[in-house]
């Protein structure tokens, strides 16, 4: 077990080497003079300690005297949770997923058409109720944030992230640009606007977006034959034909209102796609069941994909849900307890990049077993991820104190139990003692007077 626990510290030393954290910490502004807390200890101690079952500041400053075997006063952690460590928790981010793009390439198959394929999702983080002020929830007793990201499939890792409370709406946060450029784009509902995908259109992306089962554009044209004595759907609206329609499919081109920069909504024609649910129940065992079709819009002509292939690439979402839930049920963002707000961003920064060295590690795993067939990335089964996550987390202790020996510390783990032991409150036990055996003034009028009671 050393050796592979040798080679995961050397493989995290690797992605963040000790020279670029105190290099950065040093442009963002976190290290300042006087400052007797080192900047990388301290950020190694910050990841893991917040993303443990019971992540806090205390169990960050308890990490931090193990790992450097010094004392570190609580205030003095509390001090180095400002913007400026935000701002290294985001370029330390930046900077893995760039080092897990140029790991590895997982696109082939029918994504080979593409130079990346995008996905973007939210989720939400429950937080203190004392927050509310500055991330109100979905009610007046509920604080909640919300971490938007866009994944890269080719990566199998989020390049970016924006954190604001849940009531923010989702589709602020996508910024189309250039990046799109050649790519597919799969957005959920929360994304979904027609101004949007004009834009993706207008720039050489492609997308594939869910729609609302009350969309209902105009039909202009069918784009799939059906045998003769078929119905013509052309000029008819969408929801005027779901609900007896017996077709598994529908391929057409609908007619779309999208915004134009005099805000007047213009036209605008994309492909309609419309497939059977496979989870349509008979309407004896689902009488209350919502509908039987998916509806998608996209812009991938039929000569790419059929129906059903467009329904495919669009459940590559999964992708996406399997990494946010590996961020909340491994590295603490379903949760977070912590108030202010530097606190909070900070701590849900440091679960993402959690989740992109997890990544990177079990890579790098990966390479030095070698395997015995030619695989990739998209190959992966959904719980591989998350189990070697766990086991990251488990071994938490293990890997700081192989870091810390690297680095060139030499603390005695058991001195560092006794010391995080010591209760700092000793006084109130002295008041205890003195209660119980000490000499009652009988001029004490005060409760709080009996601080004063003299030792017998």
């Amino acid at each position: 077990m050393k050796r592979w626990l040798y080679r995961i510290v050397q493989s995290l030393r690797t992605a963040l080497p000790e020279e670029a954290v105190a290099r950065t910490a040093r442009a963002t502004d976190l290290v300042q003079r006087g400052r007797e807390i080192g900047s990388v200890p301290f950020l190694w101690s910050f990841l893991f300690g917040t993303t443990q079952s019971d992540g806090s500041v205390t169990k960050v400053r308890n990490f931090y005297e193990a790992f450097t075997d010094h004392d570190a006063a609580y205030s003095s952690i509390q001090q180095w949770i400002t913007p400026e460590l935000k701002q290294l928790l985001s370029e330390t981010f930046a900077h893995l997923n760039i080092e897990l793009g140029a790991t590895e390439s997982s696109l082939g198959g029918r994504f080979d058409r593409f130079r990346d394929v995008f996905i973007t999702d939210a989720t939400d983080c429950t937080l203190s109720a004392a927050s509310f002020e500055d991330f109100p929830g979905y009610s007046d007793d509920h604080a909640g944030a919300q971490l938007h990201m866009i994944e890269s499939l080719a990566s199998r890792a989020p390049f970016f992230a924006s954190i604001t409370d849940v009531r923010t709406d989702e589709l602020s946060q996508l910024q189309i640009g250039d990046w799109v450029a050649d790519s597919l784009l799969l957005d959920d509902l929360g994304y979904h606007d027609y101004g949007k995908i004009a834009r993706i259109d207008e720039l050489g992306g492609w997308f594939v977006n869910r729609l609302k089962v009350n969309s209902n554009g105009p039909i202009t044209e069918e784009l799939e034959r059906w045998p003769t004595g078929a119905i013509s759907l052309e000029g008819t609206h969408i929801q005027d034909v779901l609900p007896d329609l017996y077709r598994s499919e529908i391929d057409a081109l609908a007619q779309f209102d999208t915004p134009s920069s005099d805000s007047e909504l213009l036209p605008c024609e994309f492909r309609l796609v419309v497939t059977e649910s496979d989870e349509a129940a008979d309407e004896e065992d689902a009488p209350d069941a919502d509908h039987e079709y998916h509806l998608y819009v996209t812009n991938l002509p039929k000569e790419w994909f059929s129906p059903r292939e467009v329904a495919a690439l669009y459940s590559a979402r999964w992708s996406i849900e399997t990494l946010i839930q590996e961020a909340k049920s491994v590295f603490g963002l379903d949760e977070i307890s912590v108030r202010t707000t530097e606190s909070i961003e900070c701590f849900m920064l440091a679960s993402m990049v959690m989740v992109l060295l997890s990544r990177y590690l079990l890579r790098q795993i990966r390479a030095g077993l070698g395997s015995a067939r030619d695989s990739s990335v998209e190959e992966e089964t959904e719980t591989q991820p998350m189990s070697f996550s766990k086991r990251l987390r488990a071994f938490g202790t293990d890997i700081l104190r192989m870091l810390a020996e690297q680095f060139g510390y030499s603390g005695e783990p058991g001195e560092t139990i006794v010391k995080s032991a010591i209760d700092r409150n000793v006084n109130r036990h002295a008041l205890t003692e003195r209660v119980a055996y000490g000499t009652v003034d009988p001029n004490l009028t005060k409760a709080g007077e009996l601080a004063t009671i003299r030792p017998g």
